[in-house]
């Protein structure tokens, strides 16, 4: 089959005397080749600085611990905290909001409608529209201090984590370290 293209291409070049034509008769055929071509070559997925490969998600306890050893760090700094340890404890874990369809009905005397996630397609398959993802909350923070004892260092050391969470004083305790 080959050699019956190259007879019939070689005759059609042949007969045709214009040099412009017969270029741009080459250039299409061999443009036409090369998409033909692309679709049989691998493709080359990249990923820029920063994107999480999918189910590389961080767990609810290595934030936990970030944060701990954040907040310990900072409480070190305190004077008259001593050494420190601190537990942090999350309402949940990261949760991620996707775009979704709404409809409701006007007829109906409830707001009951229904809702679909919006679907791109990716390189894996279809995949929901991810609009935001929504970090963890604190719950509480425990902390254990050399100057837990002393009632200045706890007011200074609850002021401080309130501030650093945007939680209220309730729901951090700071207690003396044996």
């Amino acid at each position: 089959m080959t050699e019956k293209m190259k007879a019939v291409f070689g005759r059609f070049l042949a007969q045709n005397k214009d040099k412009k034509l017969r270029l741009l008769v080459v250039l299409g055929l061999a443009g036409i080749l090369l998409i033909a071509l692309s679709e049989w070559l691998p493709r080359r997925v990249e990923q820029t600085h920063g994107e999480q490969p999918t189910g590389a998600a961080v767990s609810v306890a290595q934030v936990e611990a970030a944060l701990e050893e954040r907040i310990a760090t900072l409480i070190r700094q305190v004077d008259g905290v001593g050494d420190c340890h601190v537990m942090v404890t999350l309402e949940s874990g990261s949760r991620l909001v996707y775009a979704a369809d709404r409809t409701y009905s006007i007829a109906a005397e409830n707001d009951s409608g229904s809702e679909k996630i919006l679907l791109i397609e990716t390189d894996g398959g279809p995949a929901g529209l991810l609009v935001t993802e929504i970090q963890p909350s604190v719950k509480g923070v425990a902390i254990v201090c050399d100057g837990g004892g002393d009632p200045a260092v706890c007011r200074q050391v609850t002021g401080l984590v309130s501030a650093a969470f945007n939680i209220s004083s309730g729901r951090i305790c700071v207690a003396k370290q044996k």
